[in-house]
């Protein structure tokens, strides 16, 4: 597993009154919700790297006002069609 390392400074942790793990999820969590958002990873893949199950990913994501499932209309005919064997 790669580990990143972010340099921060000896006031940072005092001043945002948190601990070093507590930043480190908070920041994976934000990065998902993004990266999640732009299409970069799946579902399953941005759960397991907030180190969260698929099912509370999705709540956080729902918390976020971000869509699990983000059909555009185009996309919901064509599945709507190929349901009712009109393809």
């Amino acid at each position: 597993m790669t580990q990143v390392t972010i340099p921060l400074p000896d006031n940072i942790l005092t001043s945002l009154n948190t601990e070093a793990e507590e930043l480190a999820f908070s920041m994976r969590k934000e990065f998902a919700l993004k990266s999640f958002r732009e299409g970069k990873l799946t579902l399953a893949q941005e759960a397991a790297f907030c180190g969260m199950n698929i099912y509370d990913f999705i709540s956080t994501l729902s918390r976020a006002g971000i869509p699990v499932i983000d059909y555009s209309i185009e996309e919901v005919d064509r599945e709507l069609a190929m349901l009712n064997g009109n393809c």
